[in-house]
């Protein structure tokens, strides 16, 4: 069993009790997707809506990897389904999605939310899994504190809820939320599995550990070897968290407040190192395990008419886990983020309205140091750095540029660089609407850095390689 076969084990046994509470129908929110169907119901007191897409994409990247040469050309399959259904008593709610690239370990399917909720309209209480803006500054720029992030795609990480109990007293100006849970879903990327002494995954967005280990000057092979716990010990780890907010969010200033302790999204390992430096070869026994971090985190906001400027700051101390005898595990280290973002759309040009959002993301902390038993640093790291962007600035533009044949053609672009990386990532993405529910998606995506001897580790530089273009059509129900 793989990490993130594990991680799903965890994720669909907790969405089967979550069905038995009738916690477990799936919906997205309209915002999300322009196509909305409603069904009809005999009972005049009960309502579903029902709405989602289907996309089937090709996939291209320029540049081969000698070793897996079937990662140059992929096929994607996709569908995302969700469901509101009202009653008189409760709301049933989710949001569901799966899909394929047609080869092994490359299939899917996760459920992003999926929840009941009381229809008491100040204060509503929620069961089940579901997404919540604890922080704007994890949101837009996807850090994946707060909430879990589904990402075995790295430029298309896909935000997850949390699952627990939620109490939220909501108003137009003011709104408290509190969370508890005894459960934790982490987040869930590339399937890993073992395979020639390497820990291997069937996509182009996994960092393989180095197999390379320097033992006074002297160079030996690593041989990994993956060892799962139960998934009942990785998802028996409860967490507590409160959010609050003051003024509108659509108009005038606000401030949101979110402070919790919740366990850490993204698995940790710990490993078992046996050392022989009269062997070439080193056996590392790799197991995932779970620490918690305290988070904290402050969005302030002025919204007026189209204009929404926001400066936001979040602050992370994780748990230091000690590991066992002959073990060494990682010691995440604390890390404090800020953020400004201008959001901001402009009417009549060229008959059209465009979206525009400048943001600007500074990240210090946040490395990873691997400690052995009494706390002191090992003499080998795994991973060196637990987020992608450190000191970035991002432009994105979204709107519709013209019409053919008086059908919508809207554009999507983004560019970002990172001043410590001295790389950027620039995706065009273009889509044109034959009709109502149909959509034709040409894009593409460009990684590149200045130096490719500098920050070597950096997300970047890692994957330089991959940039790529795609295609493909979307059906909107």
């Amino acid at each position: 069993m793989s990490i993130r076969t594990c991680a799903i084990v965890i994720l669909l046994g907790i969405s089967a009790a979550t069905v038995k509470l009738k916690a477990q129908v799936m919906s997205l929110r309209k915002q999300q997707t322009p196509g909305v169907s409603t069904m009809k119901n005999p009972d005049k007191d009960s309502k579903a809506h029902v709405y989602g897409h289907i996309r089937m994409e090709g996939m291209q990247y320029f540049t081969p990897i000698p070793d897996a040469p079937r990662l140059t050309y992929s096929q994607l399959l996709s569908a995302r389904l969700s469901m509101l259904k009202e009653t008189g008593w409760f709301d049933f709610a989710g949001d569901v999605s799966a899909g394929t690239f047609f080869s092994r370990g490359q299939t899917h399917a996760i459920v992003h939310e999926a929840y009941v909720a009381s229809r008491s309209t100040t204060i509503k209480a929620y069961a089940g899994r579901k997404k919540n803006d604890w922080s704007e500054l994890d949101r837009r720029w996807q850090l994946a504190l707060w909430q879990p992030s589904f990402s075995i795609d790295s430029l298309r990480p896909d935000e997850q809820g949390l699952t627990g109990i939620f109490l939220d007293y909501d108003t137009k100006n003011f709104e408290v939320l509190g969370f508890v849970s005894p459960v934790f879903i982490p987040s869930m990327g590339p399937e890993v599995r073992e395979e020639g002494g390497g820990l291997v995954a069937d996509s182009r967005w996994y960092r393989a550990p180095s197999r390379d280990y320097d033992f006074n000057s002297r160079i030996n092979t690593i041989q990994y070897d993956l060892e799962l716990p139960e998934a009942t010990k990785l998802a028996s780890n409860g967490s507590v968290a409160v959010m609050a907010r003051a003024g509108d969010k659509e108009q005038g200033p606000w401030v949101v407040m979110s402070v919790g302790y919740v366990p850490v999204n993204e698995l940790i390992l710990r490993r078992k190192a046996f050392k022989d430096i009269s062997q070439p070869k080193v056996d590392v026994t790799v197991s995932p395990d779970v620490t918690h971090h305290t988070l904290q985190s402050v969005d302030m906001g002025y919204t007026y008419k189209r204009l929404k400027v926001i400066l936001s700051y979040l602050e992370d101390n994780p748990v230091v886990k000690r590991p066992d005898t002959d073990w060494s595990i990682q010691k995440l280290l604390p890390l404090q983020a800020y953020s400004a973002t201008a959001d901001f759309s402009i009417d009549n040009i060229l008959t059209r309205t465009l979206a525009f959002q400048l943001s600007y993301l500074k990240v210090e902390g946040g490395g990873i140091q691997d400690i052995v038993e009494d706390g002191s640093p090992d003499d080998f790291t795994l991973f060196d750095q637990r987020v992608k962007f450190t000191n970035a600035v991002s432009f994105r533009l979204e709107g519709q540029i013209a019409s053919i044949f008086r059908r919508p053609f809207v554009s999507r672009f983004k560019y970002l660089y990172d001043y410590d990386q001295r790389g950027s990532l620039l995706n065009a993405e273009f889509l044109y609407y034959p009709s109502q529910k149909w959509a034709l998606v040409m894009g593409g995506d460009v990684l590149g850095v200045q130096d490719e001897s500098h920050m070597t580790s950096g997300f970047l530089n890692q994957y330089r390689a991959n940039d790529r273009v795609y295609g493909g059509m979307t059906y909107v129900f």
